[in-house]
């Protein structure tokens, strides 16, 4: 069975008296999609071992029963508290790598030296690189083989600047991940109205705007998977 690697946070930081950490639906919503269609997925992380759940993502469990789903499951469950350390993946056992979003990415995906040469590793080996919300955020640095940034002059998209004053932390973050794409090179694309779905493909890479946006990166890869 072919495998997608799904990277989620290990930060908890604390946003307005709550632990951020992974946003559960832009993990279950994109894993939902690729396991209908047959594909398998481990998870990792920056430093490996527990995945910190977003305490306000949980506040709709009952009532999103894809998350309900997954959180029901043990091998789910398991992956959350034993997830891989990103220094320890081989690339070449997964057709694709997603990074997952939540606020807590914003302070460990970019800094970890470990997720930006896994990303380098995927991309190397013409691999798909996906991401959704402020898992883009990974994307900013990373480079190829010879140090060209990956985003630069590619369409890409990730939570906006507008999204993250509707959330009410956009003082918060350590950057601003629109601003940071752009000055990046990144041909940076965002829908008018906030927290509505979208969808960008530009080559290898597809991202997605926001939590809205995890289901269709899925049904993207899927495509773009199928067309090999």
């Amino acid at each position: 069975m072919d495998k997608v690697l799904a990277i989620a946070t290990n930060d908890a930081t604390e946003l307005h008296g709550k632990k951020t950490g992974l946003w559960l639906s832009e993990l279950t919503h994109f894993l939902d999609v690729i396991e209908a269609a047959g594909y398998g997925y481990d998870l990792a992380s920056p430093r490996g071992g527990r995945i910190p759940l977003d305490e306000k993502s949980l506040d709709s469990l009952e009532k999103d029963p894809i998350n309900a789903k997954y959180m029901a499951q043990s091998a789910f469950k398991s992956g959350l508290e034993n997830s891989l350390k990103c220094s320890d993946v081989d690339a070449a056992q997964y057709v694709a790598i997603y990074l997952s979003g939540g606020h807590g990415t914003m302070f460990d995906f970019r800094q970890s030296r470990e997720l930006q040469q896994l990303i380098g590793r995927f991309h190397a080996a013409d691999k798909f690189l996906t991401g959704v919300c402020h898992g883009v955020s990974g994307f900013i640095d990373s480079t190829d083989a010879a140090g060209n940034l990956i985003v630069k002059g590619r369409h890409v998209t990730g939570f906006s600047n507008a999204e993250d004053t509707i959330a009410g932390v956009r003082k918060l973050m350590p950057f601003l991940l629109e601003d940071e794409l752009k000055k990046n090179g990144a041909l940076y694309q965002k829908n008018l109205v906030p927290f509505t779905a979208r969808v960008e493909a530009d080559g290898r890479v597809i991202t997605g705007q926001n939590p809205q946006s995890a289901q269709g990166v899925g049904e993207k890869l899927v495509e773009e998977l199928r067309r090999r």
